[in-house]
């Protein structure tokens, strides 16, 4: 079992990111926490579908 530990790293530092952005949406603007995450899950969910065509 080999372990990819650069993939580990880049996706600890992209969690990272989007936690420090959806911080700085709370902190700097009156948009809901839970208005974020519906942005990030359908975000996700079309960059997702995106890669699969």
């Amino acid at each position: 079992m080999n372990i990819d530990w650069m993939m580990i790293l880049r996706a600890f530092i992209v969690g990272g990111l989007l936690c420090i952005i959806a911080q700085i949406l709370i902190d700097k603007t009156k948009i809901t926490p839970a208005r974020i995450l519906v942005t990030y899950v359908t975000a996700g969910a079309i960059l997702g579908r995106s890669w699969m065509v």
